[in-house]
């Protein structure tokens, strides 16, 4: 949790493609993102495989960000990830970054 952004953090690693792993994640990301902390930052550089079921755990994911007024960010996603989630027009909802750097110190801007 990065207080400052009242952003969720969390690094995501290996295949992102529906196995009980990932839904405890997306279940847990879920239960944390709140109004008082809205936005989630995922870290995307070590994903090795994202399928249809991944893009949709995305997609839900970012709704409730919406939901609470808040934005999801994806940093450094692999182009095979990026790839997936153009395909299926998630990517033009989303808000990529290069970096972690990148990320605004004040998301509420």
């Amino acid at each position: 949790m990065d207080s400052e952004r009242r952003a969720w953090v969390y690094t995501l690693k290996g295949k992102f493609v529906g196995t009980g792993d990932c839904y405890s994640f997306v279940e847990e990301a879920r239960e944390n993102i709140t109004s008082e902390n809205p936005h989630l930052v995922l870290i995307m550089s070590n994903i090795s495989i994202i399928n249809s079921t991944g893009v949709g755990m995305i997609a839900s994911l970012m709704t409730a960000s919406k939901d609470a007024k808040g934005k999801l960010y994806l940093v450094e996603a692999p182009d095979s990830a990026r790839r997936q989630l153009e395909v299926t027009r998630v990517w033009d909802f989303l808000t990529p970054l290069d970096s972690l750097n990148d990320l605004p110190v004040n998301l509420d801007i």
